[in-house]
This record gives C-alpha cells, sequence and structure tokens, in this order.
C-alpha cells in the first residue's frame, strides 16, 4: 500500500474527530431540526432579529440530553468514510503519474494561455475521476453516518451499530439505498474541483502573475477559491444531505419533519422556494426563515416579536 499517505490519513481522522461534534450540528442543523425556541439576537449587522440559539448553545443541549458521549454520535461512521474516501482517491491519483498543474512560477510557465489552460483541465479531469470514484466507495458510510446523526431527532436506534445499519437499509430501501443522495453529492464534489481549479488559474496567470507587485498573494488564492467553490455548490451539498435522510424510517425524514421528496432536483428546488437553500451555513447568525418547517422535539413556541 504505497500509494497511502498514512501521515495525511492520520490528521485527517484527527481533525474528523476533533471536530465532529460541531460537525454533528452542522448536519442537524440542514435537515432543519430546532429543538431550542428563537430568541431575540443581534445579527452580523448588529441589529436584533429572531434567530436560533448558536450552534455552541446546541451542543449544549444534545450533551444535556445524550450525554458527553452523545456529541460522538456518528463519528466512527465518518472514520469509515473518511478512510475509504481518503485511499480511494490516492490510490486512483497516483495511477495518473505525478502530472502537476503548471503555474507562473513554474519551468512550464513560457507556455501560451491555451497550453496552460490544457494543463489544468487535464489535472481538473483526473481529480474528478478520483474524486467520483472515492465518493462512490465511500458513500454508503455516508449514509449511515448522516442517518446515525439524524437519530437525535426522534431518538430512534436503528443505526447504533454497522451491521444493523447495513440490514436496516438494505431490508427497507435494498441496494440502492445505500446510494440516495449520491447524485448531488458527486455534482456539487466535481463543481467545487472545476471551479477552484479555474477561478486558481485564471487568477495566478493572469491577475496576479509575476509582472504584478501582487505576486506573492498567490499563496492564498486555492483558499479563497475553494471558499467560493463551495459557496456556490452549498445548496447542491445540502440537497444531498436532506435526500439521504428524506424518506428514510426515522422520524427526521418523514412528515411534519420532512417532505418526502421523489427526486433530489425536487428538494432543491423547494429548499430554494422557501429560502432555506443555506441553511446550516452558519453556527453563529441563524436567522428565522418564515414559513420554515421545522422538525422539534420540543413543543414549538412561537418567536417573540421583532422590536421595532
Amino acid at each position: 500500500m504505497s500509494y497511502i499517505d498514512y501521515t495525511g490519513l492520520s490528521t485527517s481522522l484527527f481533525v474528523t474527530a476533533l471536530g465532529h461534534p460541531l460537525s454533528y450540528v452542522k448536519v442537524l442543523m440542514q435537515l432543519g431540526h430546532e429543538p431550542l425556541p428563537p430568541v431575540i439576537r443581534r445579527n452580523i449587522f448588529f441589529r436584533k432579529r429572531v434567530q436560533y440559539p448558536t450552534g455552541f448553545t446546541y451542543l449544549k443541549h444534545i450533551k444535556e440530553t445524550d450525554g458527553f458521549l452523545g456529541l460522538y454520535r456518528g463519528l466512527s461512521y465518518r472514520f469509515l468514510a473518511n478512510i475509504s474516501t481518503t485511499v480511494t482517491y490516492q490510490v486512483v491519483q497516483q495511477q495518473f503519474g505525478e502530472a502537476k498543474i503548471a503555474t507562473a512560477d513554474s519551468p512550464e510557465s513560457n507556455e501560451d494561455g491555451a497550453a496552460l489552460a490544457k494543463r489544468v483541465a487535464e489535472k481538473s479531469c483526473q481529480e474528478t475521476v478520483a474524486k467520483c470514484c472515492a465518493i462512490v466507495v465511500s458513500h454508503p458510510f455516508h449514509v449511515i453516518a448522516i442517518r446515525s446523526m439524524a437519530q437525535f431527532v426522534g431518538h430512534e436506534h436503528y443505526y447504533d451499530g454497522l451491521l444493523s445499519s447495513v440490514r436496516e437499509i438494505y431490508a427497507e430501501e435494498g441496494m440502492l439505498g445505500f446510494f440516495v443522495g449520491l447524485a448531488p453529492r458527486i455534482l456539487a464534489e466535481v463543481a467545487q474541483i472545476w471551479i477552484c481549479n479555474m477561478l486558481t488559474h485564471i487568477v495566478n496567470n493572469y491577475a496576479l502573475n509575476g509582472e504584478t507587485d501582487m505576486s506573492d498573494l498567490r499563496q492564498y488564492t486555492t483558499a479563497v477559491t475553494s471558499f467560493i467553490a463551495s459557496t456556490l455548490t452549498y445548496p447542491i451539498s445540502l440537497t444531498s444531505n436532506v435526500m439521504v435522510v428524506s424518506g428514510s424510517r426515522l422520524a427526521a425524514g418523514r412528515p411534519p419533519n420532512m417532505t418526502c421528496y421523489e427526486g433530489w432536483w425536487q428538494c432543491l428546488k423547494d429548499l430554494r422556494a422557501r429560502g432555506l437553500s443555506s441553511r446550516g451555513t452558519s453556527l453563529i447568525f441563524r436567522p428565522v426563515i418564515r414559513y420554515a418547517v421545522t422538525a422539534t422535539s420540543v413543543t414549538p413556541m412561537p418567536p417573540p416579536p421583532i422590536p421595532k
């Protein structure tokens, strides 16, 4: 297994474990589960608005409900998904060799714009194939992880073990149940790859090339373009996670907590129509969306009036 970067894999697993409680909260937010009543807080512009409590208050609620270990529900499945994703991606990438995208500082920088763009496109195609293979291999674990965390809504125990989770999905939905939500997930990941690579190529080779005084900023380009790409594709990623739970036997995936969608495109259109396509993006500023239906484990309370 010389293809595997074990140091990088170990680091990835450590980061996953460290940030899992917040990832858990984010998944529940994406699914529309709001167990705490809204309050009046100041938004990002310091104006008083009706908002849901912050993600850290949400964490406290989970801890009070399920205890400290409850904050790590679904972590083992995320480990399996992470390992399968990383290993598959690295193995497939190795099959393409060590081709690198040329930048303005690389030996290939004397190539014309068309040649550089072709090189970026070829690298993006390689990343696309590797990422798609990794997603397909890891998606069953991803489905189990999301549903395991979604059990918090109805306090079920269908996905408390790997074997019981496999039996539950196969008995209820067959083999296709392990790949529910796969199409929007692949679409979001592929779009991120191409948006990020193309924007990085344009910025580094035209806006921040060696002829400008800002060429040193190129080291930050990838981080910025990755953020832009993830923001643009977030509604599709959200749709994938919603589709993973929608229609399942979990309380979180059935009315009145969630609509049972016939397909992911219908889900995406419904989220956009109700203004929920950015649900879960922020752990701090969380405005209450009018007419949004949320899954709650407490008696709903009417939001306080918005102060004038």
